[in-house]
């Protein structure tokens, strides 16, 4: 017998923000991103991925309960969208944070130097990459749509078992 249960909606957006991240960096891996470099990324990166998987689970997760099934693939490019933005809007935080930590931590400067020595120009760019290398190459596309699919099967009401 299943659950009627609504599912938790910030652990499933976590699980999918964490896949997400993975995704992410198999796309930069891929386009030949390596090294330290890479390495260093990784943990920013799943860092970043678990709030933006569960801000786009939460914006979609009401449409897509209400949606008929053959339109769910409609919403994927809608949420891979989503998820870009979201992401690169988490990694300009995160980015942010770091150097504003690293700076106070190694004394180089004070709080509020800090504050002004942000470097917020080099991060606007993936406000543009990000969406770019999620379209361009296309896998991402139809990854949506399965994460899209498996939310709405999630939000679904249960059919078999008796409403009072």
């Amino acid at each position: 017998m299943e659950s009627t249960r609504s599912p938790n909606l910030n652990r499933l957006g976590a699980v999918y923000g964490l896949l997400w991240g993975a995704v992410a960096l198999v796309i930069l891996k891929g386009i030949g991103f390596s090294g330290d470099k890479f390495l260093q990324m990784t943990g920013w990166y799943l860092l970043g991925s678990i709030p933006t998987g569960i801000l786009v689970t939460r914006l979609l997760a009401g449409l897509l309960g209400k949606t008929k099934a053959w339109t769910v693939w409609t919403y994927g490019p809608l949420a891979l969208l989503l998820g870009t933005l979201i992401f690169a809007a988490c990694m300009l935080v995160v980015f942010a944070g770091y150097e504003f930590c690293r700076d106070l931590i190694l004394g180089q400067r004070g709080v509020l130097e800090s504050l002004q020595g942000l470097r917020f120009h080099d991060s606007l760019i993936m406000f543009w990459w990000y969406p770019l290398y999620g379209f361009a190459t296309v896998v991402p596309i139809f990854l949506a749509v399965g994460n899209c699919w498996d939310l709405r099967r999630r939000m679904m009401p249960s059919s078999s078992c008796p409403q009072p």
